[in-house]
């Protein structure tokens, strides 16, 4: 039996202590009367990553801390000011000036009335570990404390994992894990500062660990990078309580980009089914003013560190840029409060597009992965240098990019996160193939696929290598179509906990949606080879599956690259099951409630076909 916790960290604990909200409306301060801020929630969740299968290089220092995320409302009629916050009898500075967090943020140094905020603290030694004193405090300007609250550090077994803002911004999804064993309740979902006009539930009561999905529809759209603080009340699982969840609100969208935006690999890329990419400079280049508009290209612009504010003030509103890029990767060089810094001069100049980050060490996401909008990683398992020491020179288990999608996610929820995926570039690790073959391709694909990212960017393309292995490209071409044809489910669905029973060497990721279940499925039969990996096919798979309550699939379908293939399924009550003739490296299934799925499918693949084409 899989038990699909993958995402819940180890450390994992009851939740009591943390829940308890102790500073309500009215409670008392000796010094000063009554508060003026509630603390409406203690989110905690300790720093895990995995050391066991995969070993980072310069890991002497790990994070033995955890993010603390203190979320308030100020209950007064008039405006509070802050000064500064106070954790366990020692004010911010002592935390900052020591070291002891790698970063905190405030959003706005003045709350207004009946306005909501949340204090994060991403601590990185022992202060912060799982079952110590949390005693916090926030003084306004007049030194006294404005609210406070006293509990403990540990997590809570329900968490809000994902929140989709969806076109128009005034529709969200809410992702809920329940990670207990308890039955919890959930109630109608609040949107801070918004008025919410309906919620609607898929699997409003969960009976132990499970997954829910709640639909919101807010009274009016929200506007560009607004904080959305959402709340949702719990019972059970300990004390009554509400919930929070923050992110900014900014259309969630799917890439399918590469690194590449050279004019000589648009026509090409667009035929792959690649339609973002990373540039810079001027709005009146070629690419800017001819090349993005014609091609539908978008880019990730790269800011640096330091702050390029002359791209900033370039290229704002530019309706090509998809997102800030901060840096590349500096998790190996600069410093967390550094980026913290500089995500903050990109919002000072433009809050109308989100903010990203490419990461590379999981033992450092923890540190860095909440400081933005959207966070990615790149870890390449085939052919290629990485931060992980490889058991051989030239390769390792494809599985180490699943489980930095994994400590990623986790690392960053609810924020979405991308991943950069091995494409095809001119490493020289493995000299008989410098690039992966399309099995080695297409498996560390779908292993990033299957732990929710919500953008898939592959690493790279490069004209002179691509020609030298036109079997990468089409690889890349061919799985493009299944992305394109699955964009929208991969941005409604998150990684959901559910009893799966699969044959030993197959690996099943199931992600949630509301009216469908995926599973994203890849063989570990196969060895590390200093050319190709070879695979084992398995035969007569049989995949068992206990839905949510839910999903009540009317069929089970194979979306190939070739096409949408019928498999067999049986339902039996709430349980599934799917049998394949056989498997050899990497597959996707779809569960769906819709009777006319496949037709809508098919229909939808022809178009995705008749692009590759199509000439712009």
């Amino acid at each position: 039996m899989q038990k699909w916790l993958c995402f819940i960290p180890l450390l994992l604990a009851a939740a009591t202590a943390a829940l308890a909200q102790s500073a309500q409306t009215g409670m008392k301060d000796p010094a000063r009367g009554t508060q003026k801020l509630r603390i409406d929630y203690v989110h905690y969740r300790p720093a895990v990553f995995d050391t066991e299968q995969i070993k980072e290089a310069e890991s002497e220092y790990l994070n033995k801390g955890g993010l603390l995320y203190i979320y308030y409302t100020n209950v007064t009629d008039q405006p509070v000011h802050f000064y500064f916050y106070r954790l366990n009898g020692k004010d911010e500075s002592y935390w900052r000036l020591n070291g002891f967090v790698a970063w905190d943020r405030n959003y706005g140094s003045t709350v207004e009335p009946g306005q909501s905020g949340v204090w994060e603290i991403d601590g990185i030694t022992e202060d912060f570990a799982p079952g110590k004193p949390c005693k916090f405090s926030m003084i306004d300007r007049k030194e006294g404390i404005a609210g406070k609250c006293e509990t403990t550090m540990e997590a809570d077994p329900v968490q809000i994992t994902h929140i989709r803002v969806l076109p128009g911004m005034k529709e969200l999804e809410v992702h809920v894990r329940n990670a207990g064993k308890d039955k919890v309740q959930l109630g109608a979902v609040e949107v801070a500062g918004a008025q919410v006009a309906a919620c609607d539930w898929a699997g409003q009561e969960l009976p132990g660990p499970g997954h829910a999905i709640a639909h919101v529809t807010l009274a009016a759209p929200v506007a560009s990078a607004k904080l959305l603080i959402v709340k949702v009340p719990v019972k059970g699982g300990g004390p009554d309580r509400t919930v929070c969840g923050h992110r900014r609100a900014f259309e969630d969208v799917f890439p399918i980009g590469t690194w590449n935006t050279d004019e000589e690999n648009l026509p090409a890329l667009r035929r792959m089914h690649i339609d973002t990419g990373v540039a810079g400079g001027k709005k009146t280049d070629k690419f800017f003013g001819e090349l993005a508009p014609k091609y539908g290209h978008n880019a990730i612009v790269h800011t640096e560190v330091p702050t390029e504010v002359d791209t900033l003030r370039e290229l704002t509103g530019n309706p090509n840029l998809l997102c800030w890029g901060l840096a590349d990767e500096p998790d190996w060089t600069k410093p967390p409060n550094l980026m913290l810094l500089c995500e903050q001069m990109v919002r000072k100049y433009d809050s109308t597009k989100p903010s990203f980050m490419t990461l590379c060490r999981n033992i450092k996401f923890f540190q860095y992965a909440p400081i933005t909008d959207i966070a990615c990683q790149d870890h390449y398992c085939v052919t290629a240098p990485s931060s992980s020491l490889w058991k051989k020179f030239y390769g390792t288990r494809l599985e180490e990019t699943q489980i930095y999608t994994r400590d990623l996610k986790r690392a960053a929820e609810p924020h979405p996160v991308w991943v950069w995926t091995q494409g095809i570039a001119d490493w020289g690790e493995r000299p008989k193939r410098t690039v992966p073959t399309p099995d080695e391709l297409a498996g560390q694909l779908v292993l990033n696929l299957g732990q929710g990212t919500k953008g898939i960017l592959w690493f790279n393309y490069g004209k002179k290598v691509a020609e030298k292995f036109p079997d990468a490209v089409d690889a890349m071409r061919l799985w493009g179509r299944v992305m394109c044809l699955l964009r929208q489910d991969f941005l409604a669905s998150d990684p959901a906990l559910m009893d799966i029973k699969a044959p030993e060497k197959i690996n099943v990721a199931p992600l949630a949606s509301r009216d469908k279940l995926l599973l994203c499925l890849f063989n570990r039969d196969y060895d590390i080879d200093p050319q190709a990996y070879p695979w084992r096919e398995q035969k007569d798979v049989k995949i068992t599956v206990e839905l949510p309550s839910w999903i009540k699939p009317v069929a089970a379908l194979r979306i190939t690259p070739e096409g949408i293939v019928p498999a067999d399924l049986k339902v039996s009550g709430s349980r599934a099951t799917i049998r394949l003739a056989s498997l050899r490296v990497c597959d996707i299934l779809m569960l769906p409630n819709n009777p006319t799925a496949k037709e809508k499918l098919d229909a939808d693949f022809k178009q995705i076909v008749t692009d590759e084409d199509k000439t712009y």
